[in-house]
């Protein structure tokens, strides 16, 4: 997928996802999601690296996701 932009907030990213903030918040906290690669937290606001985490769908469970 070509994204026009790299970053959103994470209530954009329920929204082209439909995943859930909790999810992104159960990932960070179990290190499947690294702050400044597939999420960052700037001004108190969670924002979510739409290519990143794309990557990481694809590549999680081949053992590559875990690392970045």
């Amino acid at each position: 997928m070509n994204h026009p932009i790299a970053w959103v907030k994470i209530k954009k990213y329920e929204e082209l996802t439909g995943d859930t903030a909790a999810s992104v918040h159960a990932r960070r906290r179990a290190g499947k999601w690294r702050d400044g690669v597939q999420c960052k937290v700037v001004d108190e606001m969670l924002w979510v690296n739409l290519p990143a985490a794309e990557k990481w769908v694809e590549t999680w469970g081949q053992g590559i996701a875990a690392r970045g």
